[in-house]
């Protein structure tokens, strides 16, 4: 666990450098800013622009296996970020099960053994589009039969 807290801080370190930098950020093993989300987030990209709201988020493990919420304030408009979602994680191998458009669009993906909800807000974060992802593992409870 410990190891997770060392990473969401260099994560936190990192956004915040990142936000007031315009050349590439990279930790002391030469890891960029987007090869660390990478290692955090595993196969769900992110929207170029987009930066993680970390006081909003809670991230519990790492790669491909982590589950929680990740706050993100994306740079693109609330139909560019829908737009992304949908297709970029339909090609890391999601597979798209429901979808709202609206002012506050839901996407809902899964993929093997886990759950992807990404709700979309549309301009909530001064000009910014707020994003959450929550992921979680599937339930493998089978609800009983009605009769």
């Amino acid at each position: 666990m410990n190891k997770l807290f060392k990473t969401f801080a260099v994560i936190a370190l990192f956004g915040a450098l990142a936000a007031c930098s315009t050349t590439p950020v990279t930790n002391a093993d030469g890891d960029s800013f987007q090869d660390i989300q990478t290692k955090l987030l595993g196969d769900m990209p992110l929207p170029g622009g987009a930066t993680i709201v970390h006081d909003k988020s809670l991230i519990l493990g790492s790669g491909d296996g982590w589950a929680g919420r990740v706050a993100i304030s994306s740079a693109q408009n609330a139909t560019e970020t829908f737009t992304f979602f949908r297709d970029h994680y339909q090609k890391a191998g999601w597979t798209l099960v429901s979808s709202t458009k609206t002012k506050n669009s839901i996407l809902v993906f899964i993929k093997k053994d886990r759950t992807a909800t990404v709700e979309i807000e549309e301009g909530s974060m001064l000009g910014r589009t707020g994003v959450m992802l929550t992921v979680a593992p599937r339930s493998t409870v089978i609800p009983p039969v009605s009769k």
